[in-house]
C-alpha cells in the first residue's frame, strides 16, 4: 500500500561500493515513537528517510471523543521521535498515507474529505498544503508516491469517478517542479474497484505502479516508459489478490508485494522481460490471513517486506521477511502491543544503516499508538 524514494540512498551506497553487499539486519525491533497529546487512535502509514537524522513518518490521529481523523507527521532528530503537527484544511477528516524524500526535501500525500491531500517540507523544515490537481476526479486518495528527481515525482491511489460497482478507479498524479497534474492510467476495466496502491522508478522513463481491480480483486501492474502508462500482464490471478507495494532496483530488477486468496503472501520479480512469481513463506498457525504491505529493495540480493498476519480472523501480529538472493524467508519482527501490531511501510536509511517500517499497535495507552521498529544484528 506503500512506497518510498530509495535512489539517492541507492546511489550513495554505490559510491561507497557496499551496493551489493547484503543487509547483515537479522530482524526488527521496536522503537520509541510519538502519540498525539488527548488521542484515542494514532496510525503511521509511510516514513522515508532524508538524513542519517533526518527521518519522517506519516498517518493520521483522532482526538478522543471526536468524530474526524487529522493528518500528522513524527521526525527522527537521530535520538527520538517526535510528533510534528502539520497544516490542514480545518474540520476535515484528513489522512496521510505516504511519503517520499528528495535530497533535502518531502512530499506526502492522502485524503483530504472528498479529494487528494498533498503536504509539502521543505528544508527549514515547514510543512504546507500544495494544490491537488484542478481536474481531480471526485473522491481522489492517493495511497503512495515515489520521487525520480526534485522535479519528476509520482503518486497513485483511486478516485470516485468511474461507472459501475462502488465507482473506485485507479488514480495516477504527477509532480513536474511547478504543479500537480493528473495523468492517464492504462485503460483497466472498470468494474468499480479498482485500486493503485503502490509506486517506485528507477529513473524518468522506468516507473511501476501496483495495485488491484475487481470485487474478489486481482492485482493489477501499470509501467510508464516516458510517454504513457500500459498495462503489463503478471502471473497472480486468484481471486481477493493485491499488489501493495513496489521497489524498483534497475530496469531488469523489480520486486511487488502484497497477498492472494486471502490467506497467502505474494512476492513477484520483473527480470526486464516479465513478471514472475516468486515463492514466500507465509504464517499458517492461528488461521492465519498473511499480507505483504511494503516492500524495500537494498540491492539485488537484500530485499525486505513487511505487512501483518491475522491471527484466527481476529488480532493481527507483525510480519516480516527477507530476500537474499537466492530465497524469501520469515525473520523476526516485534509485537509490543498487547492486542494487535501491524507493519504498513518500510524504508532504508543512510547506507549501511538500519531499516524502518512503522504501523500501529493496539491494547494500550492510547488503545491504538503508533508503531516504529527498526533492524537489528
Amino acid at each position: 500500500m506503500k512506497s518510498f524514494s530509495w535512489i539517492a540512498a541507492l546511489a550513495a551506497t554505490a559510491l561507497l561500493g557496499i551496493g551489493t553487499a547484503a543487509q547483515a539486519a537479522t530482524g526488527f525491533q521496536a522503537q520509541g515513537s510519538s502519540n498525539v497529546t488527548g488521542s484515542d487512535y494514532n496510525e503511521l502509514d509511510g516514513v522515508a528517510d532524508i538524513g542519517a537524522t533526518n527521518d519522517v513518518a506519516v498517518g493520521f490521529y483522532r482526538l478522543s471523543g471526536q468524530p474526524n481523523f487529522h493528518a500528522f507527521a513524527e521526525h527522527w532528530n537521530g535520538r527520538t521521535w517526535a510528533a510534528v503537527t502539520i497544516p490542514a484544511p480545518p474540520g476535515d477528516d484528513t489522512r496521510l498515507h505516504a511519503v517520499t524524500a528528495t535530497t533535502t526535501n518531502a512530499w506526502a500525500v492522502g485524503s483530504d474529505a472528498n479529494h487528494s491531500l498533498i503536504e509539502h517540507r521543505n528544508s527549514a523544515p515547514a510543512w504546507s498544503v500544495v494544490p491537488s490537481p484542478a481536474n481531480e476526479p471526485v473522491g481522489g486518495e492517493l495511497d503512495a508516491i515515489t520521487a525520480v528527481s526534485a522535479n519528476d515525482i509520482w503518486a497513485v491511489g483511486h478516485s470516485r469517478s468511474g461507472t459501475v460497482g462502488n465507482a473506485f478507479e485507479p488514480l495516477i498524479e504527477h509532480w513536474n517542479g511547478t504543479a500537480w497534474s493528473v495523468v492517464p492510467g492504462a485503460p483497466i476495466t472498470d468494474t468499480g474497484f479498482g485500486f493503485l496502491n503502490g509506486v517506485a522508478a528507477s529513473s524518468t522513463s522506468d516507473v511501476w505502479a501496483v495495485g488491484r481491480n475487481g470485487r474478489h480483486p486481482t492485482p493489477i501492474v501499470e509501467h510508464w516508459n516516458g510517454t504513457a502508462w500500459t498495462q503489463v500482464s503478471q502471473p497472480v490471478s486468484g481471486f481477493d489478490s493485491s499488489l501493495n507495494s513496489v521497489a524498483v532496483i534497475s530496469g531488469t530488477d523489480a520486486w511487488a508485494v502484497g497477498e492472494q486468496n486471502l490467506n497467502q503472501t505474494v512476492t513477484e520479480h520483473w527480470n526486464g522481460t516479465a513478471w514472475t512469481l516468486v515463492p514466500s513463506p507465509s504464517v499458517t498457525a492461528g488461521n492465519a490471513q498473511d499480507t505483504l504491505s511494503s516492500v524495500s529493495a537494498i540491492g539485488s540480493s537484500d530485499v525486505w517486506a513487511v505487512g501483518a498476519a491475522l491471527q484466527n480472523f481476529s488480532v493481527n501480529q507483525t510480519l516480516a521477511e527477507h530476500w537474499d538472493g537466492t530465497a524469501w524467508q520469515i525473520v523476526p519482527s516485534a509485537n509490543p502491543g498487547p492486542g494487535s501490531n501491524q507493519l504498513n511501510s518500510l524504508a532504508p536509511t543512510a547506507p549501511g544503516g538500519p531499516l524502518r517500517a512503522v504501523g500501529l499497535s493496539t491494547g494500550g495507552t492510547p488503545p491504538t499508538a503508533t508503531l516504529v521498529e527498526t533492524t537489528v544484528g
